[in-house]
Parts: C-alpha cells; sequence; structure tokens
C-alpha cells in the first residue's frame, strides 16, 4: 500500500511459476504495469511469461515455453517487456534465454519466437519496438542484431527476418539502445559501448567513430536532441543525437564508485540523476 506501506501481496518465481534465469545472474527485469495487469517474465518451462491482477497477485495466464532450442539458454533473460501492436495483434515482446518472443496480450498463447540473437550467457537488451518491426541486439560476441517484420492478424501473426548482423558486425552488450526517428543509437562490443548510429529499417552504419571517450559498456539516454553515454568506468559523455556525423559534445567523470558504472542515467526537470555503487549523484543540466 502506497500510504501505509504494507505488503498487499508476494509472488515467488521458482516456487509459484518454476521460473530461472538463464544464468546465475539473479531477476532484474522491471515489470510492465499494463491497466489492470502486471506483466511480467518468471522464466518457467510452463510460465515463461505470466499476467497478475496488480491489485491482488491473481494469476490471470501463463505463457508455456518448452526448453531446448538452437541457441542460447533456458530461462529468462534480462531485458524488460515492451508492448507492440504489430500486425493488428496486441502482443508483449520479450528477449528471453532462447531469444526474442511474442506473447498474445490476451491469452498468454506464444505467437512468435525468434533465436538467432540469442546468446549462452546473457540476454540483456531490450528489444525495440515499431510499428510491424522488433530491432534487437545482443552482445558477448555470440549474439548479433536483427529486425523482424510482423505480419498476418488475429489468426495468426507471422515473423520474418530482415536482416541479420552478426556480433562481429552489430553487437549491445547492456546499456541499451535509443531509436530517435529512423535511427538507433547504442553503445557496441562487448564490454564497449563504442557509440554507433544505424539505420534501423535497413541496418546500415551511419557512422562509428570507433572507440569513443570512455571504456566498458555505455548504459544511454537520450533527451533534447543528445544522448547521455555513461560509460562503465564512470565517464559521462554528451553526443549529439544526430545522424549527419559523431558529435562529441563534452564529458566528464563522475566523483565515486569503486566497482563498474552500469545503471542508467535519468533526466527529470532539468536534472540529471546517477545512482553509482553507494550513492546518488544530481547534475543540474538545464541550459
Amino acid at each position: 500500500d502506497a500510504k501505509t506501506g504494507r505488503e498487499l501481496w508476494r509472488k515467488s518465481f521458482a516456487r509459484e511459476f518454476g521460473g530461472r534465469m538463464m544464468s546465475g545472474w539473479g531477476f532484474s527485469e522491471s515489470p510492465l504495469v499494463d491497466g489492470d495487469r502486471l506483466i511480467c517474465t518468471p522464466g518457467g518451462q510452463q510460465a515463461m511469461m505470466a499476467a497478475l491482477d496488480k491489485a491482488t497477485g491473481r494469476v490471470i495466464w501463463t505463457t508455456p515455453m518448452p526448453n531446448g532450442g538452437s541457441r542460447g539458454g533456458d530461462g529468462a533473460g534480462y531485458s524488460s517487456i515492451v508492448i507492440s501492436n504489430a500486425a493488428g495483434v496486441k502482443q508483449y515482446v520479450q528477449l528471453v534465454g532462447r531469444g526474442v518472443i511474442g506473447v498474445a496480450a490476451n491469452d498468454g498463447r506464444l505467437l512468435w519466437r525468434y533465436e538467432a540473437i540469442a546468446n549462452g550467457t546473457a540476454n540483456i537488451p531490450t528489444p525495440i519496438v515499431v510499428d510491424n518491426f522488433v530491432f534487437c541486439s545482443t552482445g558477448y560476441g555470440d549474439g548479433g542484431t536483427a529486425l523482424l517484420e510482423l505480419s498476418g492478424g488475429p489468426r495468426g501473426v507471422n515473423m520474418r527476418e530482415v536482416y541479420y548482423k552478426s556480433s562481429n558486425e552489430t553487437q549491445n552488450h547492456h546499456g541499451g539502445m535509443i531509436r530517435v526517428g529512423d535511427y538507433v543509437y547504442m553503445g557496441h562490443g562487448h564490454n564497449n559501448g563504442f557509440p554507433l548510429c544505424v539505420e534501423w529499417k535497413t541496418g546500415r552504419d551511419v557512422w562509428r567513430p570507433g572507440r569513443g571517450p570512455g571504456s566498458g559498456s555505455a548504459a544511454i539516454l537520450c533527451a533534447d536532441g543528445h544522448l547521455y553515454f555513461r560509460y562503465e568506468n564512470g565517464l559521462m559523455a554528451l553526443i549529439e543525437a544526430t545522424p549527419d556525423e559523431y558529435r562529441l559534445k563534452s564529458t566528464f567523470k563522475i566523483p565515486s564508485g569503486n566497482g563498474p558504472s552500469w545503471p542508467h542515467p535519468v533526466i527529470a526537470d532539468g536534472r540529471l540523476y546517477l545512482r553509482d555503487q553507494e550513492v546518488l549523484l544530481c547534475y543540474d543540466v538545464r541550459p
């Protein structure tokens, strides 16, 4: 209860859904609230995804997904669910241990799955949904990047691979990807955040300057026409969000932390919030 702090309900992914992660790290998704429902990814063989009544925790439906596959590993990944209305069918798109899946919002049916980008360690970046398309990427040198097109209708959704790029060409380890118009911006490389702009409909590189100003993976945010790259080594970089050319505007070092800086930056009311291992920092970034 938000007013009193009293716990209203609780669910165990492992005990109640047979849930598991694809690797040794714990659950990390952000659950999705959609109307009166809470959608989550336990990662179980009989409940890869689940819809709960957000007020009571009652299970509305679960999505069976048999173990096994040609790529990746069984269980949930480290992504978060996004809503798609592709092909006129409301569905939840998620990156799990065996790749990308689409689940019918009304009853939890598994509509389609795509395994080519799944790696065997940790599938992390949240897919980007645009109209009838899904842009997805994973890292660890064993994933890759793909664009999928969804078609069909209520009687069935068809999935088609528009293109696939190997991890040597394009991969996002973690830190996320941002779409601005016809372009996607990301940090490329396993354990790296090399700045990259691609035309998402074709997969064509628009600019790729090389290593970039920081080291390690980069968690990114877009605001006011600029990309905020927060590097693992604690460097913050401001890059113009334009396909014209790579334009690094400024950088500064975050004065804290004894370990990897992975949390995503957040901007609200002209202030930049940066969480680190033991501190929360706030910067005024108003012009």
